[in-house]
């Protein structure tokens, strides 16, 4: 798996594991995940077991109508955890991705949807994004007529 798809499976696998925080995929979650960041080394895994429980509490402690909003706050801190965990270990992709995807599964319906809200303000700014997938952005041709405005 390249860079780009090792990123992309950080992205979703920390998504499917905020998303599954308060359902009734929370045990399998946190048993794959507690196993993926433990590695075998007990104490990584009760480390590991502390962190998520304090995720899932924090979302459980939320209203469902705040539920979202907690979830998309934890996230970027999972991401970088699971970004960490490639990095470190690039044969973990592979069980991070099979969780993933059993998680994928067993998530109820609307839990299954993200969405990403991208605004470009400023005059001439310009927005992209992108979830899941690649994204390449190529530079304007020179007309040698400066920068543009």
């Amino acid at each position: 798996m390249d860079l780009g798809g090792l990123a992309q499976l950080g992205m979703t696998g920390a998504a499917v594991l905020v998303q599954a925080a308060a359902t009734d995929a929370w045990q399998v979650a946190r048993s794959g995940f507690v196993r993926l960041f433990g590695r075998g080394d007990r104490e990584r895994e009760a480390v590991a077991g502390r962190r998520l429980d304090a995720l899932a509490a924090e979302v459980e402690q939320a209203t469902l109508a705040q539920r979202e909003e907690v979830r998309q706050r934890l996230l970027p801190a999972w991401q970088t955890r699971l970004a960490d965990l490639i990095e470190d270990d690039p044969a973990t992709a592979d069980a991070l991705q099979s969780l993933r995807d059993e998680l994928l599964a067993r998530l109820p319906a609307p839990q299954q949807q993200w969405v990403q809200n991208i605004t470009a303000s400023a005059p001439g700014a310009t927005a992209q994004g992108v979830m899941f997938g690649n994204i390449i952005t190529h530079p304007a041709p020179a007309t040698g007529e400066g920068p543009p405005r």
